[in-house]
Order: C-alpha cells, then sequence, then structure tokens
C-alpha cells in the first residue's frame, strides 16, 4: 500500500507525510486521532485544547492531503490497517465539520474509504445538512457518528458553549444522519458535576432518541486552572468539580480528572430506561456500529454496558 500511494504522490507531499505527527504519534488504546485541521472558533468553556497549546480562533486546513494522511498512517508502525485494525477518531482538537474544515474532512473520509476501510468516528458540534449527511453514508467505511450536546437548556449552552449552535440545531443534525443512514450517537461528554444535573441529562435522552440516536456515549472530564477559571467566567458555580477532583487542580497544561463514577453509572442507566444503547467511552459505540471488538476491552472495564456488538466477549 505504501508503494502504490508513494508512486500516486510527488517527492514533496511523500516527504511531509514521513515527518507528519501522524507517522509517528502512538495510538491511544482507543485508536488514533486524526486531525483535519487546528484550531477552533466555537470556545467552548470545558475545553482542553488551550491547554494543549491550540487557540480559540479561525480553524486551519490540515496540511496533508487526503492521500497524503493515508501515508502518514501507514508510516506508523503502530496503526494496522483493515476493518479489524486501528480506530480512527477524527476530530479531537477541533470540529471536523466547522466550515472551514468541512472538505477536508470529507476528503480524508473517501479517501480512508477507498484505501483504509478502518472503523471511523467523527465527533461533531456542528449542523450537517441532509446534502453532507447523504455523502457521509456512501462511504465504504464502517462510520460512527458523535454529536456532542451538553444540555437541552438554550440559556445554558449559550454560556457552555458560546459559539456552537444551539442544542436544537444539533439535534437536526442526528435527524439528519440518522435519515441518511448512517449509526449516529449523542456524545454526552464531559460530565459537569454541579452543572448539568441528571433530570436535565435525561430529557436531552429523550430528545435524542426521538431525533434518531442509536445510543450515547457517557463520557468523564478533565479540568485545570484554566478550564475552571472559564467556568467561573461563564457564571458557573465549580464547588462540586474542585470537590470531586482527584488531586489539587493544577496550573499550566497538565490537567487532571474529575471524579464521576458514581455520576455515569447512574447516566448509563438512565441512558438504558429511556430506549438508547448507553456506551461507557466513544470505541464502545465505533466498535459496536463496525461490529468488531473493542481493542480497549472495554468489555473488562467497569462500565461495560452490554452494548449486544456480537463482536465483544461479554
Amino acid at each position: 500500500m505504501i508503494e502504490r500511494l508513494e508512486s500516486r504522490l510527488d517527492r514533496r507531499e511523500i516527504e511531509k507525510a514521513r515527518r507528519d505527527s501522524h507517522a509517528r504519534r502512538r495510538p491511544r488504546p482507543c485508536g488514533i486521532t486524526v486531525h483535519p485541521g487546528h484550531g477552533c472558533p466555537r470556545a467552548c468553556s470545558y475545553c482542553y485544547i488551550p491547554e494543549m497549546g491550540f487557540r480559540f480562533e479561525r480553524a486551519r486546513p490540515y496540511r496533508l492531503s487526503g492521500e497524503g494522511m493515508v501515508l502518514a498512517l501507514l508510516y506508523n508502525r503502530g496503526f494496522e490497517p483493515g476493518r479489524e485494525g486501528t480506530f480512527i477518531a477524527v476530530g479531537s482538537v477541533t470540529d471536523p465539520f466547522l466550515p472551514e474544515l468541512a472538505d477536508k474532512t470529507l476528503e480524508y473520509l473517501r479517501t480512508f474509504s477507498r484505501w483504509l476501510g478502518n472503523p471511523t468516528q467523527f465527533s461533531t458540534k456542528s449542523a450537517i445538512d441532509g446534502e453532507v449527511a447523504e455523502s457521509l453514508a456512501r462511504l465504504e467505511l464502517p462510520l460512527n457518528g458523535l454529536v456532542t450536546i451538553l444540555t437541552p437548556d438554550r440559556e445554558k449552552a449559550s454560556r457552555l458553549e458560546p459559539r456552537a449552535p444551539r442544542p436544537e440545531e444539533r439535534l437536526e443534525t442526528i435527524t439528519e444522519l440518522s435519515k441518511a443512514g448512517l449509526t449516529v450517537d449523542l456524545f454526552f461528554r464531559p460530565i459537569l458535576p454541579g452543572i448539568v444535573g441528571l433530570e436535565e441529562a435525561e430529557e436531552l435522552f429523550r430528545m435524542a432518541r426521538d431525533a434518531g440516536a442509536r445510543g450515547v456515549v457517557v463520557g468523564g472530564f478533565r479540568v485545570n486552572e484554566g478550564i475552571l477559571s472559564r467556568l467561573k467566567r461563564s457564571g458557573f458555580d465549580v464547588s462540586e468539580i474542585v470537590n470531586r477532583a482527584n488531586r489539587p487542580i493544577p496550573k499550566g497544561r497538565k490537567q487532571v480528572y474529575v471524579r464521576t463514577g458514581d455520576i455515569k453509572e447512574r447516566l448509563l442507566r438512565i441512558a438504558r430506561e429511556v430506549g438508547l444503547t448507553p456506551f461507557g467511552a466513544a470505541c464502545c459505540a465505533c466498535a459496536s456500529a463496525a461490529q468488531v471488538p473493542c481493542p480497549n476491552r472495554c468489555w473488562e472495564g467497569p462500565f461495560c454496558t452490554e452494548c449486544g456488538n456480537p463482536a465483544c466477549p461479554v
């Protein structure tokens, strides 16, 4: 595959791919993150990208072409191509369907479909229309879409995520993706103790189900002084977050985990009660959509919900 791609690309693109971070970054247990761009103007108050060295600014498409990105992944000795290979997560440090990045994201996904076929997942807060949803559904790729919504309360959402589409617009994204035939789940991450309550979450879960979501991924929260300051400036009481931090809140880029296991268990139970498939991690949802075993061995952890994935040895 490397030889075939190198024969199609010019020397400059080959060298860019060889030197790129995707060619050497070790995959996480749940897969490798692929960045279709850098920067994000959303400025969500809980976001960790400033602590990773990125800015709340206009997003810039990534420098590699679609085939260049595939080549970079193939150069990575930790990456295994194919349906039972390394999971790919598109997003992470930006929203892959920002207007500035949507074309690049589609280019990458089409190229993954043509060359790789790996289980692929994207996470977004964007408003995706029916035309884009149908183009995603046509890909020969085991694809799972995650749509992030934390609250149905428009006023609260505007303080948490000041430049993101309204919750109802994102529910419409779930509807469009689902109508097109894509496997789509609500992404309820991060858990924000003392800010978003269980009743609020249950209302949101019902709305996501009615919009066409298959399930919900419930995720934890990391925090440092910068994130706490942004939440406080947005008018939120962060005392419960501080009380649940597993060690003193650090300054700078380092982050600490907030203890949310008890809340997560209750949220997963609520999800099942309202008719959504509950997932304790994003990789579980991706594995279930592709019907392959989860490489993170989530079935051995405390939050395995027996999602019905026939490939997992539960």
